[in-house]
């Protein structure tokens, strides 16, 4: 049983590798092209609302999604439960913002928005038809199935937008985009899974799940209020232009100390729950995570920071060069972004949702009270503020997986400083040599340099992959960290 199950979380890794990859190798590809066509204004209209977008779907899914990945044996009924809730609840947030979408539009002094909220607004409805199906395919580590449907979905939508974009339907091909990519992915789910929803609600099922999901749902909901808060601030106060700067810059800044990061944390969640009685090897687990993120991400991060201009002057039109300091601190954020989940996750899966609630209040009040202080200082304000935030959240999650799973914070630091020791010294010698070289020379002298070091001086990390996989394969296997 346990090697079948190491077997399909080995296999599951893979694909979902497959999948994070071939979907960020898609986004910089086609955002590449449409920033090209667009304006970075367009952008901004999609920036300035995605808060309004991401909290109701946050409302829909956030909480009971995680509850039902955290609960080992759901049954029908409490999947049917969940259906018919996010369903109903869905069209519910839809029809508040449609009705809200005029008020928006004049906020802003925007009357684009109140069409584009009320359309993009319908992918809330199609997404929660596809809610339950997801987690069935990650309970069951079907990432293959996964990775289908999302590259499939996300290809065809892209050839929708590009096609509109040239044909100068501006922030409408983004609408199209999104849109067209949550129906694909709904209806693929449909045909791929074989599950239906029974004709049943349980009551007794739902508040069951909603005292783990509860929590998780609010917390949820705090964290992306507070984390596209500033698009409202940056809309608001300065223009959707600069909206569509930041928004760039943090796509940009995404690929890395995001999508990245995913990849492992996705796979990690439902086996953190698995073993979650034995807390060494959950706290082992933990570190490891951090060895392997610290040691791919960080490299990128920093050899980004060093070519960011020359690469934005090639890759997009010189009207994109604004993006280019804001993505450079969004890049010391990301060294944050990166590690957060892991022990976000580590904790969750304990089922301390609570826990995680209550210091949400905490984490995203905090980047509130940075941001507010930090538009004084105008756009770089904002950006420094959102970097000091990463770290606080980053400081408060560590603190909890020390309490919780028993990964202190001194262990965790011996996890990524040598990381970022090498890949510090490695930029300080590329950085006297590029004035000689080209950008792209010096991004793989740079990471030549660093893959050296980190196998000159046998950098834990690099046989971390290794240990991961074995781990996860042999039930006892018992690593000493």
């Amino acid at each position: 049983m346990a090697d079948a199950l190491g077997r399909k979380a080995l296999k599951g890794t893979a694909w979902a590798t497959a999948d994070r990859f071939g979907n960020m190798v898609l986004q910089f590809t086609v955002n590449l092209v449409l920033a090209n066509l667009l304006l970075p204004a367009d952008f901004g209209v999609i920036g300035v609302l995605a808060i309004f977008i991401v909290v109701s779907q946050t409302i829909i899914d956030g909480g009971f999604a995680s509850a039902l990945i955290q609960r080992k044996s759901p049954t029908q009924v409490d999947y049917s439960t969940i259906f018919y809730w996010n369903l109903g609840f869905s069209l519910l947030l839809y029809g508040v913002l449609f009705v809200s979408a005029p008020a928006v539009a004049g906020y802003f002094d925007m009357p684009v928005f109140c069409d584009v909220l009320r359309v993009i607004s319908l992918n809330l409805v199609i997404s929660a038809l596809a809610q339950v199906q997801l987690v069935r395919l990650k309970k069951e580590l079907a990432f293959k199935r996964l990775a289908i449907v999302n590259l499939t979905s996300y290809m065809v939508a892209s050839c929708v937008a590009i096609v509109m974009a040239f044909r100068g339907y501006g922030v409408w091909s983004l609408v199209a985009m999104t849109v067209i990519n949550q129906a694909m992915i709904t209806m693929l789910y449909w045909v791929l899974n074989r599950w239906h929803p029974s004709a049943v609600f349980s009551v007794q099922s739902f508040k069951s799940l909603f005292g783990f999901g509860g929590y998780m749902l609010a917390a949820s909901i705090l964290q992306e209020i507070c984390r596209n808060l500033q698009g409202i601030i940056i809309g608001k106060r300065f223009s959707t232009t600069d909206m569509g700067y930041y928004t760039q810059a943090y796509k940009l800044d995404q690929v890395t100390s995001y999508a990245i990061p995913q990849v492992l944390v996705q796979v990690l969640f439902p086996f953190f729950s698995n073993i979650q009685n034995d807390r060494e090897r959950l706290a082992a687990m933990t570190a490891l995570g951090m060895r392997v993120i610290a040691a791919v991400v960080f490299p990128v991060l920093i050899v980004l920071m060093i070519v960011a201009e020359p690469l934005v002057t090639t890759l997009y039109r010189d009207i994109w060069l604004p993006c280019v300091p804001y993505f450079r601190i969004l890049c010391v954020g990301g060294i944050f972004v990166s590690l957060q989940n892991v022990n976000f996750y580590a904790v969750a899966a304990l089922g301390h949702s609570k826990v995680l609630f209550r210091w949400s209040f905490y984490k995203w009040g905090m980047l509130l009270v940075l941001l507010l202080g930090g538009m004084f200082w105008g756009m770089y304000g904002i950006m420094w503020a959102i970097v000091a935030s990463n770290l606080n959240i980053f400081l408060v999650n560590a603190f909890l997986s020390r309490k919780y799973v028993g990964c202190t914070l001194r262990r965790q630091l011996r996890c990524i400083f040598p990381p970022l020791a090498t890949g510090v010294v490695a930029a300080v010698a590329v950085v006297a040599l590029l004035p000689w070289l080209q950008w792209w020379l010096g991004a793989l002298l740079y990471l030549a340099l660093y893959v050296s070091a980190a196998l000159l001086f046998k950098l834990r990390a690099v046989a971390d992959l290794k240990l991961f996989y074995g781990m996860i394969m042999k039930k006892n296997k018992n690593s000493d960290q």
